[in-house]
């Protein structure tokens, strides 16, 4: 059994949770890596252990051991396509990985999908021959020489099948994948006409709102102008009463000193006929 530091455990988990949820684990121990990934951050994970053997009858192995019959190299990987694959020590002692790797992007990967290997090899190489794009950064040197090396699977196309059934169900998945893009293409060309119609019905109304509070706005300017003449207009009435008030005020007062000179005059006058029949007598 190969003993892995912590620091390692760690580092293939980190890298593996880059990719998607579902998860395929392909190791010669038990390792802790697929059941922290199940546990501790909701992956979906299948295992797959792969055997050292030089018995002949193994149906598959990795050097040793293996029939002129390549599909029985690739009958491990008959698995549903998956978005990560975490392959620990499995290539320490094959010269195969080439091989290994072709034979695992011809089918149960999913395009863009991650692969991470870890082990005492730096296995860079192979896996950029075999198809595979390398992250920025792919290769990390751990203690004791060992190496973990990332990986993305771009497509279906750059994978290179080793015999004519791998052709045939390449192919097919080629097919099928050019039908889901061909469909995802509609897809989001109706998208792009929806969003586009949202977004233009979006900025109509938007422009008919601007054109609604402009009109307020215009609105609210002419009322408040007209508020200023009201106001102005209030404050001059309020004026000419004030004037009138005092005119009505000075007219009484003159009327009332009217009334007094005519009473005085009237008295005068009686007091001077009264007089005049006097001296007469």
């Amino acid at each position: 059994m190969t003993t892995k530091g912590r620091d390692e455990v760690v580092t293939v988990i980190e890298r593996a949770l880059a990719g998607g949820p579902r998860v395929l684990h392909i190791g010669l121990d038990v390792s802790t890596v697929p059941v922290r990934l199940a546990q501790e951050h909701d992956r979906e994970v299948e295992c797959l252990r792969w055997p050292i053997t030089t018995q002949a009858e193994e149906p598959w192995g990795l050097d040793v051991g293996r029939r002129d019959e390549v599909d029985d190299w690739a009958q491990p990987f008959l698995v549903a396509p998956v978005d990560v694959v975490v392959v620990e020590d499995v290539l320490d002692e094959s010269h195969d990985a080439d091989l290994f790797f072709r034979t695992l992007g011809s089918g149960a990967l999913v395009p863009g999908a991650l692969v991470v290997v870890s082990g005492v090899r730096d296995l860079t190489s192979p896996i950029a021959l075999a198809g595979f794009v390398l992250e920025s950064d792919a290769s990390a040197a751990l203690d004791k020489g060992r190496h973990i090396t990332v990986a993305r699977f771009p497509s279906f196309t750059t994978a290179a099948p080793q015999s004519p059934a791998a052709d045939e169900a390449s192919a097919a998945e080629v097919r099928r994948l050019a039908h889901e893009l061909e469909r995802t293409r509609e897809l989001l060309a109706r998208e792009r006409a929806t969003i586009a119609r949202e977004m233009q019905s979006g900025k109509d109304e938007l422009l008919s709102m601007d054109r609604e509070l402009n009109d307020l706005q215009e609105r609210l300017q002419r009322l408040r102008h007209k508020n200023v003449l009201l106001r102005a207009r209030v404050a001059q009435v309020s004026r000419e009463r004030d004037l009138v008030q005092t005119q009505v005020t000075s007219l009484e007062e003159d009327l009332f000193l009217a009334r007094d000179s005519r009473a005085v005059r009237a008295v005068a006058s009686v007091v001077e006929k009264a007089r005049r029949r006097k001296d007469g007598a």
